[in-house]
């Protein structure tokens, strides 16, 4: 009778031990292969992270010189410069705001008219934008540019994103127009207006005051623009007039 074959010994049966790597080794192995590329990943992460940081000091550093250069510039002239050197800045549309407001003052409506139009290319939003908004209006309604500034003011006065006291102040200087054109329907329409968006302002109280008075004569009116008419002899207060405030 033949003999069964034995199983093939194994390793454990003939003394042998078969040891797994644990975990240390493997990572040591890891590093001897990988180690040049490891270390020169870790070069490019620190220097990634440095400068990063040297970026962002380098942006909050340019940041104050731009704000000292800004509080150093007094004059619409001053402004004028630092708005032009800075463009594309927010501070840039600001100082052009203020250039525009001054020429508004001193009754070159036509600078007023570029210098918010500038300020516009900057700013997109926001009370300073509003502020703008109004301002170029107005400027362009004084410059000759009636239908512009007109549209401009009905614009604000329906933009549910404006600030309340420039929704209220386009409409109380829509009023005015409408007021020095013997528009009463259109005073009416307005100063309704002005008590659905904010009672309490100030403005509420002078539309209620121009709804009382009688529009200029024809003798008095000026044609073109329609913002240059008088106001009527009770009050000293020119008919248009933009709320410089800052």
């Amino acid at each position: 009778m033949s003999t069964p074959n034995q199983p093939e010994s194994s390793p454990a049966a003939d003394g042998e031990i078969n040891v797994t790597p644990g975990i240390e080794e493997k990572l040591q192995h890891f590093w001897l292969r990988n180690q040049r590329g490891l270390l020169a990943l870790g070069v490019i992460v620190l220097l990634a992270i440095v400068g990063k940081g040297a970026w962002e000091y380098m942006g909050a550093q340019k940041e104050k010189e731009i704000g000292r250069a800004y509080a150093l510039a007094k004059t619409p002239e001053q402004l004028q410069a630092f708005a032009k050197a800075e463009s594309g800045h927010e501070l840039a549309g600001v100082a052009w705001v203020q250039v525009a407001d001054a020429a508004y003052a001193e009754g070159k409506y036509a600078d007023a008219v570029s210098a918010y139009e500038e300020a516009h290319k900057v700013l997109t939003d926001g009370p300073i934008t509003d502020r703008a908004s109004l301002g170029l209006a107005m400027a362009q309604i004084q410059s000759g540019q009636v239908s512009a500034g007109q549209s401009g003011l009905k614009q604000l006065v329906d933009a549910t994103a404006v600030s309340k006291a420039v929704q209220v102040e386009a409409a109380y200087q829509l009023a005015s127009l409408a007021h020095a054109s013997g528009n009463a329907e259109g005073v009416k329409q307005y100063a309704d207006r002005i008590m659905q968006i904010d009672p309490a302002s100030p403005w509420a109280q002078r539309v209620m005051t121009l709804r009382m008075t009688d529009a200029p004569s024809a003798a008095t009116t000026v044609s073109t623009p329609a913002a240059a008419t008088p106001a009527p002899a009770e009050s000293t207060e020119p008919l248009i007039k933009l709320n410089l405030g800052k």
